[in-house]
């Protein structure tokens, strides 16, 4: 209970930075937009063909290759999602030191570290994939342990993106210096007593229980109530999308200008990472 009400307590001191600046929303849609056309073009070709194409394609190549595609459309789907997070927790960031970059400019600040995010998108995309792997295949125990590795890669690599673009450094030394510095302000007690997911899957659970009952009076007021909760499911990813920005960019200039921006409390902060 303690964590839902130190998550609820970030996200309204986020929303206020928010609220502040609200063309930081631009940033989740461009990332979504470019994952429906990354994705339609990857697979659209495909499903023109017959709908056994996944098992034909894998048959037709060599494992490795298949495996390779796959990873492919995985690290060219990571690194926009990777571009666009930079480019809104450069321009939070930028907003709560008393700033307002344009959008054009934030992007082109980004497009000027692209092969350093590139860098760091090929060294997160594939750690990621191996913590998948090794969840998927373990037992319980197994589970855990990788559930609790995940969490401290989360924790660890959690101010590289800010440390990477904002200071210019590479992607290695962006992973070393965001473990220091969190290490540093929190010490070995950091593990990250806040989730911003869990507070919008409660969020959409009245929805949920809204579009089964109105089954009830028929299919037809089924598939409005399904299509209003789509829109409203689509609606709090974007939000959840980008107030984490926001706490990352907060994060960021707490640990390393020493400073609070006004909406957010030093309590908050210590509350929600030990």
């Amino acid at each position: 209970m303690e964590r839902i009400k130190n998550t609820w307590s970030l996200m309204k001191s986020a929303f206020s930075v928010l609220m502040q600046e609200k063309k930081l929303l631009v940033f989740p849609v461009l990332s979504g937009l470019c994952t429906i056309i990354i994705m339609l073009t990857f697979f659209l070709p495909l499903l023109a063909f017959e709908s056994s194409w996944i098992d034909d394609l894998q048959a037709g190549m060599p494992g490795w290759t298949f495996f390779l595609v796959i990873f492919l459309f995985y690290f060219v789907n990571y690194f926009f999602m990777i571009f666009f997070n930079s480019a809104a927790v450069v321009s939070a960031i930028y907003v709560m030191r008393d700033g307002s970059p344009s959008i054009g400019k934030a992007i082109k600040i980004v497009m000027g570290r692209i092969g350093a995010l590139a860098g760091w998108t090929l060294i997160a995309a594939t750690i990621g994939l191996i913590i998948n792997s090794l969840e998927n295949q373990s037992d319980k125990f197994g589970s855990l342990f990788t559930g609790l590795l995940g969490l401290s890669w989360t924790v660890v690599s959690f101010l590289v993106l800010p440390i990477l673009v904002i200071e210019n450094k590479g992607p290695i030394s962006s992973l070393k210096e965001s473990a220091r510095m969190l290490k540093h302000s929190w010490g070995e007690q950091l593990i990250g007593h806040f989730s911003f997911g869990l507070i919008f899957f409660l969020l959409m659970l009245p929805g949920v229980a809204i579009v089964g009952g109105m089954y009830f009076f028929g299919e037809l007021f089924g598939l409005i109530a399904l299509g209003i909760f789509l829109l409203y499911a689509v609606g709090l990813g974007i939000i959840q999308w980008i107030l984490q920005s926001i706490f990352m960019g907060t994060v960021y200039m707490y640990v390393r200008d020493h400073k609070i921006p006004g909406s957010f409390t030093v309590s908050q902060l210590n509350q929600s990472l030990y």
